[in-house]
């Protein structure tokens, strides 16, 4: 069985934030194989009644294949109906993006990620999806990188059952 997300999570470069951001540097996992389990439960209960914003990979910047980011579409669409089931609200740019360009509105990595900021402000926890390449994507460290600045809890969701590269 392979372990997506590591215990501890290396930053890569720098991340300054305003001086309140927070010290998380090991971030919680939580095994999204099995709803509800205890830590799924620990996540339901940090969330409260607020809303995650659910970062995952998906194109690396043009560099994966046209079907290891539908595949990545397709297990980030999945998870995000099992969180909703679940009662977490759940935001995710993946099932968003996908769904507009699959009705031919295609739009660039920057222009995503400035309406994703947009959605991220409002949310109160992000999720980070661990599929593989979760690590080297440039979006997905954003991602993390706003979550630092903006003092938001951060929680690794993995499922050893999602996609292999």
């Amino acid at each position: 069985m392979l372990l997506l997300c590591s215990q501890y999570f290396p930053i890569r470069g720098v991340m300054a934030g305003n001086g309140e951001s927070h010290k998380q540097i090991n971030f919680p996992i939580i095994n999204v194989a099995e709803i509800p389990s205890p830590s799924f439960i620990r996540l339901a209960a940090e969330i409260e009644r607020g809303l995650m914003y659910l970062a995952s990979p998906y194109s690396s910047g043009g560099k994966a294949s046209k079907r290891l980011a539908a595949k990545r579409a397709a297990a980030t669409i999945d998870l995000t109906m099992k969180l909703l089931d679940a009662g977490i609200w759940t935001f995710s740019p993946i099932a968003y993006g996908v769904s507009f360009a699959g009705r031919g509105h295609k739009r660039g990595n920057k222009w995503w990620m400035r309406r994703d900021f947009e959605y991220f402000k409002h949310c109160s926890i992000l999720g980070v999806h661990c599929l593989p390449g979760w690590e080297n994507s440039s979006g997905v460290q954003k991602e993390i990188e706003w979550a630092l600045i903006h003092n938001k809890k951060i929680y690794l969701l993995e499922n050893r059952d999602d996609i292999k590269d």
